[in-house]
């Protein structure tokens, strides 16, 4: 899916929170230039990132906000998102 897919919809439904998944080390330069690009667009969206490869140390180089361990983390992160 092309990024600016991504940018459009956070931009069209007003996505405060996205969560992002890498299951391959391969992906994660798609999830760093996603991330780059709604912060190029000055669109107030957090990020989130998990999945297998990824790390507090890959959260810090594709510039997200948070790092959630497991699915279950993510559900803690958005609860606490949406207080």
């Amino acid at each position: 899916m092309p990024v600016s897919v991504v940018v459009d919809a956070i931009r069209d439904n007003d996505i405060r929170l996205v969560g992002l998944s890498a299951l391959m080390t391969t992906t994660v330069k798609s999830m760093k230039d996603t991330i780059a690009a709604v912060r190029e667009a000055r669109l107030d969206c957090t990020f989130f990132v998990g999945g297998a490869v990824m790390s507090p140390e890959y959260t810090k180089f594709v510039t997200a906000d948070q790092y959630a361990k497991d699915a279950m983390e993510s559900v803690a992160i958005a609860n606490e998102f949406f207080k």
